[in-house]
Parts: C-alpha cells; sequence; structure tokens
C-alpha cells in the first residue's frame, strides 16, 4: 500500500515556469543588463567632461566682453569641437563679440575679436527700410549695399552705391510708417549721404574676408541716350 502511494504521488519538483514565462524572465535580465552598462557609460562620459565658456545672458555685435556676462560649464565634448577652454575665461574679458551672443550658448574664439567692430575710418548710421524690404540671410557682420536712388527733383542726378556692413540686425520702430532700423557701418566720409537719404536699398553683397576697409562709394551711370 505504502508503495503504490509513492509511485502514484511522486515528489514534488518545485516552480516549473511555462516557455513564455522564462522568455519574460530572460528579457527582463537582459533588458537589466543593458541598463547597467548604459548607466556605467554615462558615469565614464561625466569623468571625461572638461570646462568650456558660456555665455550668461544675450551680447551683441560689438560689445566688449565683461567677466559677469560669462561662466564656465562642464561638457562633453569631441576635441574637434570648437570651444573656448574654461581656463581662459580671463583672458577673454575685454575681447569684443564680433556676432551675436545668444544667451546659453558656448564662446568660440572666431565670434571674438580684440578690437572693438567699427574699425577707424568709419562710421555707424541707422537706416529705415521699409518691413520686408532687406534681403533674406541679412545677419551681423555681412557686407551690404547701400543703394540710394537718384533724386528727381535734382538734374543729372545719378544712382549712388555705397558699400557698408551691417552692424546691428533690424529692430522694429514704433511708427506707423511699417519700417525697421537697420544699424550700418560706412565710409566717414559717406555717413551724412546715407544719413540724410529718404530712400535706401538694401542689396546683400558678396562676402568677403573680415577687416577688409570699406571701398569708396561709385556713381552708377546716368541713365538714357547719351547727348551727342
Amino acid at each position: 500500500m505504502t508503495s503504490d502511494n509513492a509511485a502514484n504521488h511522486p515528489e514534488a519538483r518545485g516552480f516549473q515556469p511555462t516557455k513564455r514565462r522564462r522568455n519574460r524572465i530572460a528579457a527582463g535580465v537582459a533588458l537589466a543588463a543593458v541598463a547597467i552598462g548604459g548607466n556605467a557609460l554615462i558615469y565614464a562620459q561625466l569623468n571625461d567632461a572638461e570646462p568650456a565658456i558660456q555665455v550668461v545672458r544675450d551680447v551683441p555685435a560689438g560689445e566688449q566682453l565683461t567677466s559677469d556676462m560669462l561662466r564656465t560649464v562642464e561638457i562633453d565634448a569631441d576635441s574637434s569641437v570648437n570651444v573656448i577652454d574654461g581656463d581662459e575665461l580671463e583672458s577673454i574679458v575685454g575681447s569684443y563679440a564680433k556676432v551675436r551672443l545668444v544667451s546659453g550658448s558656448l564662446v568660440t574664439w572666431e565670434a571674438l575679436q580684440n578690437s572693438p567692430l567699427v574699425s577707424s575710418g568709419s562710421a555707424v548710421v541707422a537706416i529705415q527700410v521699409p518691413d520686408g524690404a532687406l534681403p533674406v540671410g541679412l545677419r551681423e557682420q555681412v557686407p551690404i549695399e547701400l543703394v540710394i536712388p537718384p533724386d528727381r527733383g535734382v538734374a543729372d542726378s545719378t544712382t549712388t552705391v555705397i558699400s557698408a556692413r551691417v552692424v546691428a540686425l533690424p529692430t522694429p520702430s514704433n511708427n506707423a510708417l511699417g519700417t525697421q532700423s537697420l544699424s550700418v557701418e560706412v565710409a566717414t566720409g559717406e555717413a551724412a549721404t546715407v544719413a540724410a537719404a529718404d530712400d535706401v536699398r538694401v542689396v546683400l553683397s558678396e562676402p568677403t574676408l573680415s577687416g577688409t576697409p570699406l571701398d569708396e562709394p561709385t556713381q552708377a551711370e546716368p541713365t538714357g541716350e547719351p547727348e551727342s
């Protein structure tokens, strides 16, 4: 009788998961391994972080940098990324922003220069241009041409073309005329001509080397048939 009970009731074999459950357990173990590996990789990368220089507020082009505009931040970047090492922070204080530096962006050597934006022999003039009259792609420090149409009330008046450079991006004007203000750098001798003009058209020029002196203005040939 005892032997019959033993044969009919074998010993319990313990927990035996189904094949579906075994797959789920294996997937969970794999995900845990990936998570652990990912965390290890992140911590390893954090150890490679190096200090870089960041601006803490917007800096317009031409403004001189002060220490309260800058801070150092830890970044993990490839050596090919063009940033300034945090140890150089004091050395760039006093330099000038060549382009607008947006708050939170990292500073690069190409965005700075040692001298003021307005070079010797030049002047900055603000011109009013109608909304929508500026060419696409206009930005700070790009060369442009200012075209002043001939004065219809003056005999033999011709179109004047003056080489210039954008100093600051356009800002809206608080008037009902629908115009915006654009600050440009021109040769000192042409500043009065540009400032006195009621109608100035802006032409985006072919890029030139930074620091190239501004060209003297040219006079376009009068239209119409030449006198015999």
